[in-house]
């Protein structure tokens, strides 16, 4: 019998069930697109998909809002392909792909390692999201496009806190005009299932963001009504129930769907003291003093019944970061949470390391076993949200691409999972 992780089987079952449902009410498909537009929904306990829960089991891949303008780790000599299949094996089904404008408007170059390890990677960078989100569709991964930075150079430490800033060349409506084009390609990518309308806007009080996040949103719903928008938390300008929050984690103020209803879905981030050290990482009773901490920050949101996931949380996972990792786990599994997403596949994250060592290859096993306690079963999908006409499908004949993703022109999947298990990652 031919192995199969338990995570990608649970993975197959969540693609199967998310197949099975058509014609969900709603907004109609916008018009032209030349193909379905699929219907995707929050609501309290996790994201839809025309009707049926779609959990996602979510990875950050930075590189596209560099100047770089490609997503990091071509240099290796692997193609995104090969990077996909590798994560597809260990039952991830989604990807956050920050972007910058410069990529948008397909201003500047792509990096010449892109094609390196990817010779038909595109020397256009609009091409080169194009291929990523055309490679991640073949294969079965949900996309959540991530509007990262308003320049590419201003990242990191450097984040400017705001997605614009006129006195830095970059307004309210081009930011605008930015969004819009990222829900077109939400458009041409049914894969694609939301839209972050701006990262860690930590230079902003609830109020303001608030402000803005709904104008974002009526930018990205005027172009494709069937999308997610996804709104992060602020930093410490607001009040943060008593505890210091990392950029974005901030949301103790929400209190309401920002009149979106289920095109929402709050996404704020979440770190621990491979970050930084917070003072509640030194209070004697840590761990078990952190659930209030992020209770005040984003947890409350369950309470009010408002959709929530993560957008961003990881960290070194060694000593005491370790410990904090697997209170979060702890903490996302007793509330459910059904959205997640890593940071990040990336080694080269200075402050957090990735899913992958240095040589961009050898997974990361500890970090990738602490994450399948988030996945099915006992974790981020229960069995009992699957239709009960959906039929398990059998490891002996692997990959059935129609009935798994039927919306999908698709890639080779079962060869490519198995080409990477032969190479040992």
């Amino acid at each position: 019998m031919r192995w199969v992780s338990l995570a990608l089987l649970s993975l197959l079952l969540a693609l199967g069930g998310c197949a099975a449902q058509k014609g969900a009410e709603g907004s109609p498909p916008p018009k032209g697109t030349g193909q379905t537009v699929p219907l995707y929904a929050s609501r309290p306990d996790g994201v839809y998909k025309n009707g049926v829960p779609l959990p996602l089991y979510g990875v950050n891949w930075f590189g596209l809002e560099t100047c770089d303008r490609a997503p990091h780790g071509l240099w290796s000599g692997r193609s995104v392909a090969d990077f996909l299949a590798q994560l597809k094996g260990f039952g991830f089904n989604a990807l956050r792909l920050p972007v910058a404008p410069e990529v948008l408007r397909d201003q500047g170059t792509v990096a010449s390692w892109a094609q390196g390890g990817d010779p038909a990677y595109p020397t256009s960078p609009l091409a080169g999201l194009r291929y990523v989100l055309e490679k991640a569709q073949g294969l079965g991964f949900y996309v959540l496009l991530d509007f990262h930075t308003f320049r590419c150079d201003l990242i990191g430490g450097r984040l400017p806190g705001r997605p614009f800033d006129p006195s830095r060349g970059y307004t309210k409506d081009d930011w605008l005009a930015d969004l819009r084009r990222l829900a077109g390609l939400s458009l041409e990518f049914p894969n694609v299932f939301g839209i972050d309308l701006a990262n860690e806007p930590y230079d902003l009080t609830w109020a303001e963001w608030k402000a803005l996040a709904q104008e974002g949103a009526r930018a990205v719903l005027g172009v494709n009504p069937r999308v997610l928008v996804a709104v992060e938390g602020v930093g410490n300008l607001s009040p943060n129930g008593g505890y210091n929050a990392f950029w974005g984690e901030n949301l103790a103020e929400a209190r309401d769907d920002l009149g979106l209803g289920d095109r929402l879905l709050y996404l704020p981030h979440v770190y621990g003291p491979s970050v930084y050290d917070q003072p509640y990482f030194s209070d004697s009773t840590f761990p078990n003093n952190m659930p209030a901490v992020w209770d005040a920050h984003f947890g409350h949101l369950s309470g009010r019944g408002l959709p929530w996931g993560i957008g961003e949380f990881g960290g070194k996972y060694t000593g005491q970061d370790r410990v904090w990792q697997e209170a979060f786990v702890d903490y996302l599994r007793s509330k459910g949470v059904r959205v997640w997403f890593y940071w990040a596949l990336n080694p080269n994250s200075g402050d957090t390391g990735g899913l992958l060592e240095e040589d961009w290859k050898t997974p990361v096993w500890d970090k990738i076993r602490l994450l399948e306690r988030l996945m099915a079963p006992g974790g981020g999908l229960a069995f009992d949200f699957l239709p009960a006409t959906f039929e398990v499908p059998n490891p002996e004949r692997g990959f059935a691409e129609d009935s798994y993703y039927p919306d999908e022109p698709s890639l080779d999947a079962p060869a490519l999972v198995a080409e990477a298990r032969g190479k040992g990652y």
